[in-house]
């Protein structure tokens, strides 16, 4: 019985392990994250789905009713303070990734597939140890 509890143990340990593991994710951000306007109106561009939720009222233009510092860049047309942040336009390709973080942890999926290994060998040798009790 003592073995069957342990196999339980370690079975219900890997099923949270592997439930907090995920692929990589990418952090919330909202607007008190950018410095200025501009930058968060940079990342609405790049992500046109929005989903940080920079552009509440869907008109284009991200984190319009922040108060950003003074002297910050805003804009009232959505991307033209996105171009002159930019001064000089760069030319060429640009190697492009799959978007994920290079300093991604393997850490959690180590730890997953180890729980699941030990929940493995204590559900065997549980099932033995009840053959051989038998």
């Amino acid at each position: 019985m003592r073995t069957r509890s342990l196999a339980l143990g370690v079975l219900a340990t890997a099923a949270l392990s592997l439930g907090v593991t995920g692929t990589a994710s990418a952090a919330d951000l909202n607007c008190d994250d950018f410095a200025t306007q501009a930058e968060a109106q940079a990342n609405l561009v790049a992500n046109p789905t929005d989903p940080n939720g920079l552009d509440r009222d869907d008109d284009g233009i991200a984190c319009e009713n922040f108060a950003y510092a003074a002297g910050s860049a805003t804009s009232d047309e959505g991307q033209a303070a996105v171009v002159a942040q930019v001064p000089n336009r760069p030319t060429g390709g640009v190697a492009a990734g799959d978007g994920s973080s290079d300093a991604a942890s393997v850490l959690p999926y180590v730890l997953g597939g180890l729980a699941v290994v030990g929940a493995g060998g204590a559900a065997v040798a549980s099932r033995r140890s009840a053959r051989a009790t038998a």
